[in-house]
């Protein structure tokens, strides 16, 4: 299995990427059989459908990127070195970060409601399978784009993109109702006119929309930006529940209408920074 879908437009005519690390939906039966849940369970973690939510960018000018494989298998939005010592054996370095404590390393331990995806440990070998077949394939293909658009445009601009389920608002304890978090790492992984201005066609465009809380960006936000190089980062994440039914995993009848408005405000934001 290719570890990665590239969506390419006819002509590359601006410097704004789109990628969609979480949506992959290929569960192999040789990682199913590692697991006693249910498929349904499994897609818990899945940002679902999110790739053809933003699929359409292609017909702007802009390169799409999203995983195959799904993010309980492995989790491209960490750093490969965060290895759990309590899912991988013979683990001898590794980053302890708050993620891998909780469970949710490059290779998670468990699904989005904390259920433990194994009743055993799996071997370094199956972990570095994964890391050399997986990860970084996806991760080179990245940087490729992104040198790419850098050496075409001078300048780039990476749209991750995610959904968030309505329960990680709720323990958020967020008052005001929001549909869409951006992040761009309290300011240091964008310039800010260009977060501002997104922010601003979103909500032009009926959606409602926070900054960086509750999520300011993971590994990808945080690694690939270099504002000081031209090279921008801003993590999108939108309501799952807006354009799907999170318990059935389908779309939701409001599915197209959603896709239109975001479309609409993803398209006067790449007019807008047209490179």
């Amino acid at each position: 299995m290719k570890p990665y879908k590239l969506l390419s437009p006819s002509n590359q005519s601006n410097c704004v990427l789109f990628n969609s690390p979480h949506s992959g939906s290929t569960y192999t039966k040789k990682f199913t059989k590692l697991t006693d849940l249910s498929l349904q369970t499994l897609r818990s973690s899945e940002d679902l459908f999110v790739d053809q939510l933003f699929s359409p960018v292609v017909d702007f000018g802009s390169f799409m990127l999203s995983a195959t494989f799904p993010r309980a298998f492995i989790d491209l939005n960490r750093d490969n070195e965060e290895l759990d010592p309590l899912l991988v054996n013979d683990v001898t370095a590794y980053k302890d970060t708050l993620k891998v404590s909780a469970g949710l390393g490059v290779i998670p331990r468990v699904v989005a409601d904390q259920t433990p995806i194994y009743n055993h440990r799996l071997s370094i070998d199956e972990a570095n399978y994964r890391l050399q077949s997986f990860y970084f394939p996806y991760h080179e293909k990245l940087k490729t784009l992104i040198k790419k658009t850098w050496n075409s445009f001078k300048k780039v601009i990476l749209l991750d993109c995610h959904s968030m389920p309505q329960s990680s608002i709720n323990l958020s304890r967020r008052k005001d109702p929001i549909d869409v978090v951006l992040g761009d790492c309290f300011g240091h992984s964008c310039e800010h006119e260009i977060v501002i201005e997104l922010k601003y066609l979103l909500q032009e465009a009926g959606f409602r929309v926070s900054l960086n809380k509750p999520f300011s960006g993971g590994f990808i936000t945080r690694n690939y930006a270099s504002p000081s190089n031209n090279i921008h980062v801003v993590q999108i994440e939108i309501l799952r529940s807006l354009y799907s039914h999170e318990k059935k995993q389908t779309k939701n009848s409001e599915f197209l209408s959603i896709q239109n408005r975001l479309l609409g405000a993803i398209e006067q934001f790449i007019k807008r920074f047209e490179c």
